[in-house]
C-alpha cells in the first residue's frame, strides 16, 4: 500500500483509538461524579435540576452532532472526544446519583452531618470514595463504546485525517479488499480484541467489587 509500513500505521491508529476511548471515559466519569454526586446527596430541587440536565444531554444524537461539528469546525480528534463525552456522561451520572442517595443515608455520613461537616466535604471524603466501585465498572464499559463509535465515524470518513485511527484504516482498506484482505483484517481485529478486553475488564471489576453477585444461595 504505497510502500508504507502497515504495522506502524496499525500501532499508531491504536494510539488514536485508545486515546479517544480513555479520554471520553475520563470526562464522563468526572462529569458524572460532579452531577450525580450533587443530585444524589442533596436531593430535592437539586436532584430535579440535575436529572433534567442529564436527560437533555442523554437524548442528544452524538453522531449527528459530530457531523455538524465536522462541517462547521473541521474534523478534530478533541472535538470528537468532547461531543462523545457530552452525550455519554448521563449513563455514569445515573449510577453515581443512585449510589450517592444510598450512601448519604448511612450512619457514618449522618455522623459527619451531626459533627458539623459541610456537604461538599462529606461528598468528597465519604460519598465519592464509597461509590467508586460501580462507577469504575460503568466507566470501563464507556471505553469500549467510545472506541466503537469513534471507529464507526472514522470509517464513514468523519475523523481527523492527520491522526488516522483503526476506523480510518478500515475506510482506506475498502479499495484493496479483494487483493489485500489483511489491510482490513488487522485494524478490524484490533478493534474487536480491544473492545472485548475492555468489556471483560468491566466484568472482572464487577465480580471483584461485588463478590456475592451471582453466587448460588
Amino acid at each position: 500500500m504505497l510502500g508504507r509500513d502497515y504495522f506502524a500505521r496499525v500501532v499508531y491508529g491504536g494510539q488514536v483509538s485508545l486515546l479517544v476511548g480513555f479520554s471520553v471515559a475520563l470526562l464522563c466519569m468526572t462529569i458524572g461524579l460532579v452531577v450525580g454526586g450533587l443530585a444524589g446527596y442533596y436531593g430535592g430541587f437539586m436532584d430535579v435540576i440535575m436529572v433534567k440536565v442529564a436527560e437533555f444531554f442523554q437524548v442528544l444524537p452524538g453522531i449527528v452532532l459530530t457531523l455538524i461539528a465536522a462541517a462547521l469546525l473541521g474534523a478534530n480528534i478533541w472535538i470528537l472526544v468532547a461531543i462523545l463525552a457530552i452525550t455519554m456522561w448521563p449513563g455514569v451520572a445515573r449510577i453515581v446519583r443512585a449510589e450517592a442517595m444510598r450512601i448519604s443515608q448511612l450512619g457514618y455520613v449522618e455522623s459527619g452531618r451531626a459533627a458539623g461537616f459541610g456537604g461538599v466535604r462529606l461528598i468528597r471524603s465519604d460519598v465519592i470514595p464509597n461509590l467508586m466501585p460501580p462507577v469504575l465498572v460503568a466507566t470501563s464499559m464507556t471505553v469500549g463504546r467510545a472506541i466503537l463509535i469513534e471507529s464507526g465515524l472514522a470509517y464513514l470518513g468523519i475523523g481527523d485525517p492527520s491522526a488516522p485511527s483503526w476506523g480510518a484504516l478500515l475506510n482506506s482498506a475498502q479499495s484493496y479488499i479483494s487483493d489485500a484482505w489483511w489491510l482490513a483484517v488487522f485494524p478490524g481485529g484490533c478493534i474487536f480484541l480491544v473492545v472485548l478486553a475492555v468489556n471483560m475488564l468491566g466484568d472482572a471489576l464487577n465480580d471483584a467489587f461485588n463478590p456475592t453477585v451471582g453466587r448460588v444461595k
